[in-house]
């Protein structure tokens, strides 16, 4: 590791060393919640003085709880779409059936997953058989991912959108997939 600065004295005490930051640190706690900044046009609120209640007044009602949003997806919901997502891209490239969808899908959504998925990979084969070229390529462009973006609404459900291209088509999917009997399962699938 290189080294910026050493400081040695001459003597019993060790030197000092200063050594560069890591090009990377992990986020603080703080920068997962979403920051709100005020617009310069919003006006402010002037609360008037809180007024006296009787003593016999039953005090007012308080107000629900807000329903708590994990900031971001956890780790393991990360992998789980990430595995997904790249099975799904073999089944519409064609180097999947989409039958094996099903062992990452639940029993009672597997059927409507798996159709998505199939009627996806036509549609691909399809275009590729339609596509006028000049001059036909050697091999078709496959389906690759542009973007994915994911969130998690409540703890044990990740919902996922996905920007998907293939030669000069972008395609969007949209997936769910919950957490059930300590496994990640796909419960909804929709290919625009």
């Amino acid at each position: 590791m290189r080294r910026t600065v050493e400081v040695a004295t001459s003597g019993p005490r060790p030197s000092i060393s200063l050594r560069p930051v890591p090009p990377c640190e992990p986020p603080f706690d703080d920068e997962l919640e979403p920051v709100v900044w005020a617009t310069a046009h919003q006006l402010a609120l002037e609360w008037a003085p809180a007024r006296q209640r009787p003593p016999h007044a039953a005090p007012p009602p308080r107000p629900p709880l807000p329903r708590s949003v994990v900031a971001g997806a956890s780790h393991e919901a990360k992998l789980a779409v990430h595995r997904f997502v790249r099975l799904c891209v073999e089944v519409l490239n064609g180097h999947r059936p989409p039958a094996h969808l099903r062992q990452l899908s639940r029993p009672a959504e597997a059927g409507s997953v798996i159709a998505q998925a199939l009627s996806g990979a036509r549609r691909v084969a399809d275009l590729r058989r339609t596509t006028p070229a000049r001059r036909p390529p050697r091999r078709p462009a496959p389906v690759a991912v542009v973007r994915l973006r994911l969130c998690e609404p409540r703890p044990g459900a990740v919902e996922a959108a996905v920007a998907l291209v293939t030669g000069e088509r972008t395609w969007a999917m949209a997936l769910r997939l919950e957490r059930h009997d300590e496994s990640w399962a796909a419960t909804a699938l929709r290919l625009i």
